[in-house]
């Protein structure tokens, strides 16, 4: 998922732990200095235990991260080791809990819901005149790629699977893990065109794909299994038409992902089987209905072998025990004794040339209550009775480098990392492709000897695949052999059996997963977007083009209104700041830590949430362009001087929660910046009117109202709108205040009944009345103080949409989303 600095450069500034610490962010160095003054407490002590009274240690979920600044630190920091991934998924569930088992459902049935009110602004269908058109505005790609070294690269989101059609080399199909199904029928094109083929359904959220023995047959599994939340995961969909078309959903039990799909082509109809969460599904009448035929835990793999499925479960998740079982028929399964395979295992991936093979991988590894690394890769010519173990992590590639001395390519993250190709085109079954976390690497000889083939950053005379690696393919069509991986960055493509990698098949694929959005106020074409493992971007003018100018993940974003300075925020509060349109990495300026107080710049690390928020003020509020604000658990913050330093504004009880863990948690009124709220837990803010002299803890609860509030959207002053993510469901997922928060309405009628992650009022709207949210069903907007909201504009896709900005002058909406890219819609 993540990638952390070349070895190269963090053995230049190792030294002892204990006295120096470091912090390697993905080609950045973070060194840590002595010079950040211990925070202060700026509420009298009588205040905070007023205030600390009505709150808890956890957030509305009920749980709290198990993982903390300090345990991340000690556990291994890297973005490539296990608590940078586990960090994100601990945060989501800290956030919205373990989610409903009729999440999905409900979510299925809001959307027709939706639909059925709205046909007319479906993707696809034609809109009434005068009813604008969303238009997508990238990323398309990158022209550079910086993450200390420079690239000139390109690449895309995560992908969960490649679907080449068997004998036609043009058309080919990419499962997203949040941007759904593309396909292009010009892939042997510099440049193929690319079409998404499932913005009509309700779902963009990809688990696993496959193709039917007709290849304009696909069955599509959805539910990331790698993100916390979701929209509609455990549930297949099935099109005869190449995409055209869409089967409704057919859900699986009370599955919330689908982890990898198989067709078996061999009888009348094809015989689909999915592995989930929650055991095995098959179907024997071509994917119109699916029955249970094995149950326990998270199925990881399926493989269908000489002697019937294998497949692979770790009863919870990434962890022991895991489980090798085989079935001669698909119904009926029974574990099997592979025990050098299994012991201390938690995910496991399978893989043959071809269906039917005697010869079957697996690649393992351990379990997460131990560390989650690479434990081998095992051989088995019985198919599956017996396995040998081939010794990966104590062998040396032919060409070893710096970061894979040996053959150890999952590392840290043995449970997200696992690509695997065995190549059907070897009678012998001995030439196999692996890829894990930095390096992929090749055997011809069945594991005896292995060469390193690919980098994430193109080092040691390498070709560049993006780190994280997850799906891969070998395709003969039209004679011509090709390999294909996938990867958190997106699609490889090697014409000469993996010697060199091209990268420019990505160029529009616009399916990047979005956490947060900023806007130059002095130039509403530049944008800064926030991405899962792709970075900190930037888009400059009227392009679909966006450049990473910071590497590893990207969080909050935040651009003045003055277009003066800018701020992009990485995990547990690293904020690192830019006095000049970050357009390059050395334009950014990281921060400093200071280790006897855990903090970056005045931020408390060790309270901080594994996301990073951070609020702009207006132009009217802040004319300067360099303030800003951000939490934690705890403390709200506020700089003055554009991200060099911090200072608390409110400092609770470090134990406790004190505001929620959401991506847009703390808000500031549009007037001034005395204004500023955040939301609480227990259906609470906390607001105050001075500047942080003195807080407010406000109850938002209304009938239908039942807490979760993720934002908090300032009209003005006096006039408030607090949103909720509430994933249980409930009837109000807005409330309304137009006395400063002393009181509150319900303000939801005509709001879908999903979680909404920001609300944005129009700053051109003196009345306060025209709001924005942005929903995990689309936009919607109120024209009348929330009395009433309609789903705005025509032609977005299904997905959650991340963010939202709009100019002074209201002349455009603006959306992020999370897995289908920036949208613009005009209003002029």
């Amino acid at each position: 998922m993540l990638a952390k600095a070349p070895v190269s450069a963090i053995s230049a500034i190792r030294g002892p732990v204990a006295a120096t610490p470091r912090w390697s962010n993905k080609g950045r160095h973070m060194r840590i200095d002595q010079r950040i003054e211990r925070l202060g407490i700026v509420l009298a002590a009588a205040s905070v235990c007023t205030l600390a009274s009505a709150q808890s240690a956890t957030d509305d979920s009920g749980y709290r991260s198990s993982q903390t600044f300090r345990s991340f630190w000690s556990a291994g920091h890297g973005e490539e080791d296990r608590p940078t991934v586990i960090g994100r998924l601990e945060w989501l569930k800290a956030r919205y809990g373990t989610l409903p088992a009729d999440f999905s459902r409900r979510m299925a049935q809001e959307l027709q819901r939706q639909r059925s009110s709205y046909p007319e602004l479906a993707p696809g269908a034609t809109p009434p005149a005068g009813v604008p058109v969303w238009q997508s505005i990238g990323p398309t790609r990158a022209n550079r790629e910086q993450n200390d070294l420079k690239l000139i690269r390109t690449d895309s989101g995560r992908l969960r699977n490649i679907l080449p059609h068997p004998t036609d080399p043009n058309t080919v199909y990419v499962l997203s893990s949040s941007g759904g199904i593309w396909k292009t029928t010009n892939f042997q094109a510099p440049y193929p065109a690319w079409t998404p083929i499932t913005d009509k359904v309700i779902t963009t959220s990809g688990g696993a794909a496959a193709m039917g023995r007709d290849p304009q047959t696909l069955y599509y599994g959805t539910g990331d299994p790698f993100d916390g939340v979701p929209l509609v995961g455990g549930a297949m969909l099935k099109t005869t038409d190449g995409g055209n078309t869409w089967s409704d959903f057919v859900f699986l039990g009370n599955a919330g992902m689908v982890t990898d799909v198989k067709v078996d082509s061999r009888y009348g109809s094809d015989v689909v089987m999915v592995s989930t969460d929650a055991g095995i599904f098959r179907s024997s009448d071509g994917g119109n209905s699916y029955a249970q035929v094995l149950n326990g835990g998270r199925v990881w793999s399926l493989a269908r072998t000489s002697i019937g499925w294998l497949a692979t479960m770790a009863t919870s998740g990434y962890y022991s025990p895991a489980t090798l079982y085989l079935s001669s028929d698909g119904v009926s399964w029974h574990p099997i004794q592979a025990g050098n395979v299994t012991s201390g295992a938690g995910r496991i991936t399978l893989a043959v040339g071809a269906p039917g093979d005697a010869v079957v991988y697996a690649y393992v590894g351990t379990s997460c209550d131990a560390d989650c690394s690479q434990k081998d890769l095992y051989r088995s010519t019985d198919g599956g009775t017996t396995w040998t173990a081939l010794g990966l992590n104590t062998k040396a590639p032919l060409n070893p480098n710096e970061e894979n001395p040996t053959m150890n390519l999952m590392a840290g993250q043995g449970f997200y990392n696992q690509m695997i190709v065995v190549d059907p085109t070897d009678p012998t079954r001995n030439t196999v492709y692996l890829g894990g976390q930095l390096n992929t690497a090749k055997t011809t000889d069945g594991g005896k000897t292995w060469r390193l083939q690919a980098n994430w950053l193109a080092q040691f005379g390498l070709g560049y695949v993006h780190a994280d690696h997850h799906t891969g393919a070998v395709s003969m069509a039209g004679g011509r052999k090709r390999i294909l991986f996938g990867s958190d960055g997106g699609l490889f493509v090697s014409e000469d059996e993996g010697n060199s990698w091209n990268d420019q098949k990505n160029v529009g694929l616009v399916d990047h997963l979005i956490y947060s959005m900023a806007t130059a106020g002095d130039n509403p074409a530049s944008v800064l977007i926030g991405l899962q493992d792709n970075g900190t971007r930037i888009r400059q003018g009227n392009t679909s083009i966006f450049n990473q100018s910071y590497g590893g993940d990207g969080f909050g974003v935040g651009w003045s209104e003055t277009g003066g300075s800018a701020l992009g925020s990485y995990v547990y509060g690293y904020i690192y700041h830019s006095d000049k349109s970050p357009n390059i990495q050395k334009k950014w300026t990281d921060p400093a830590f200071d280790d006897a107080s855990c903090s970056y710049n005045g931020i408390n690390a060790c309270n901080a949430y594994f996301v990073t928020p951070i609020a702009t003020p207006s132009l009217a509020a802040d004319p300067s362009g360099r303030t800003y604000f951000t939490n934690t658990a705890s403390f709200i913050y506020r700089t003055n001087d554009a991200g060099a330093t911090w200072q608390p504004i409110f400092s609770g009880d470090p134990n406790l929660t004190y505001v929620r863990g959401s991506s847009h948690s703390v808000s500031v009124s549009p007037v001034d910046t005395n204004h500023v709220a955040a939301v609480s837990t227990g259906g609470r803010i906390l607001i105050t009117d001075n500047g942080g002299a003195s807080w407010k803890l406000r109850n938002t609860l209304v009938p239908g109202h039942a807490g979760f509030n993720s934002n908090i959207a300032y009209a003005n002053n006096a006039v408030l709108y607090v949103a909720s993510e509430n994933p249980t469901g409930q009837a109000v997922y807005v409330v309304k205040s137009v006395d400063g928060g002393a009181t509150w309405t319900a303000a939801s009628k005509g709001l879908p009944n999903a979680p909404i992650q920001r609300l944005l009022a129009a700053p051109n709207d003196p009345t306060g009345n025209t709001v924005y949210a942005a929903t995990f069903l689309g936009v919607y907007r109120t024209t009348d103080g929330g009395a009433s909201w309609k789903q705005f504009g025509a032609g977005l896709p299904t997905v959650q949409v991340s963010d939202l900005y709009m100019p002074r002058d209201g002349s455009f909406l603006r959306a992020s989303t999370y897995g289908r890219g920036v949208w613009d819609i005009s209003l002029k």
